[in-house]
């Protein structure tokens, strides 16, 4: 039920017939609050039950890691264990991603004690075993991570998905473009479109154009999957950075989609890298046609003249700049990272 109306009206039910003292009416009640996106709604329930049995917890808890409220998710967890509750497998993965997302690792590591206290290990369910995998890669334990991936009896396409784009994302190129043919070597699990996504990153960073190339071209080829927005950011930013910036703007035009601001500002920091304002003045109105009042790319081309020595056309734009009182938007710039 992920209607906000529709739980309140459960919600009215549940008080007219006076359910709301019954453990699991309360727990049903909870959830769907938080399927609904309404912590707030789900907490207040919550706090207004007397006796919480352990399923009720964590149903909160999960709600809140589920919604991305991860801090509240973490010392809510903290309160069940206080409260002399034990967490199921279930909890611990919940928990486990919030510690991810906020970058909890002291707590992450506690709850991989706690679990190893226990005597549950990778064995018990590939959800647990992954959220632990990702909980480390995401903190850069990226050796942790790996041991507990090499270790997992059983992977699903989310574990190989946590492992490369960790490794990719903290410089491991080369170890995340092995894991991804050992992938396909065993192919017991099929890619998807999040590694693919992990993969074209690994490439952008160390700059293996040809392997992007191929990569994205196979996606389709070979495994039928059609790459969405995203993909063709990673391999607009490839291309860009490479000083490859006509084929970038060839690859943008031919996208199903238009282009959104993000493409079009990794454009307009190849166009940087490449020197050439040409493009750099077709992408900015392409810009300005979707965000009118972001200012800070009227900056970034004035500088990309400078940077050309075309100081004519520097004084034209702080010109028309200061005749409509254009301002930087806070915050933006161009910058090629």
């Amino acid at each position: 039920m992920r209607s906000f109306t529709a739980s309140q009206q459960v919600h009215v039910h549940v008080i007219k017939f006076g359910l709301d003292f019954d453990s699991h009416v309360v727990d049903a009640l909870v959830r769907c609050y938080s399927v609904s996106g309404h912590c707030v709604s789900a907490r207040q329930v919550f706090d207004e039950t007397p006796e919480k049995i352990s399923s009720l917890w964590t149903t909160m808890v999960c709600g809140y890691a589920q919604n991305f409220c991860s801090n509240e998710a973490l010392r809510l967890f903290e309160d069940m264990v206080g409260e002399g509750f034990e967490p199921g497998g279930a909890t611990l993965a919940s928990v486990l991603s919030a510690c991810a997302r906020s970058g909890c690792l002291e707590l992450g590591e506690r709850i991989h004690e706690f679990m190893k206290v226990k005597g549950v290990g990778l064995g018990e369910g590939v959800i647990l075993g992954t959220a632990l995998v990702y909980m480390y890669a995401k903190n850069g334990e990226i050796a942790m991570a790996r041991r507990l991936f090499d270790e997992m009896p059983e992977r699903n396409v989310v574990t190989w998905n946590a492992m490369i784009c960790g490794l990719g994302a903290y410089g491991y190129v080369d170890d995340a473009l092995g894991l991804f043919e050992k992938m396909k070597k065993e192919g017991v699990v099929v890619p998807n479109g999040v590694t693919f996504v992990g993969v074209l990153s690994a490439c952008c960073h160390a700059g293996l154009i040809d392997v992007g190339r191929e990569i994205f071209r196979s996606m389709k080829s070979v495994y039928g999957i059609e790459p969405k927005i995203e993909h063709y950011g990673c391999l607009v930013d490839l291309l860009g950075r490479g000083g490859w910036l006509l084929e970038a703007v060839e690859l943008v035009k031919g996208m199903p989609w238009k282009a959104d601001v993000v493409i079009l500002g990794t454009l307009l920091a190849a166009s940087r890298i490449s020197g050439n304002t040409e493009v750099a003045e077709r992408v900015v109105k392409d810009i300005l046609a979707l965000e009118p009042q972001n200012h800070g790319v009227h900056v970034a081309l004035s500088n990309m003249y400078a940077e050309a020595g075309q100081w004519q056309e520097v004084l034209r734009l702080r010109k028309t700049m200061k005749e409509e009182r254009l301002k930087k938007a806070p915050g933006w710039s161009l910058v090629a990272t």
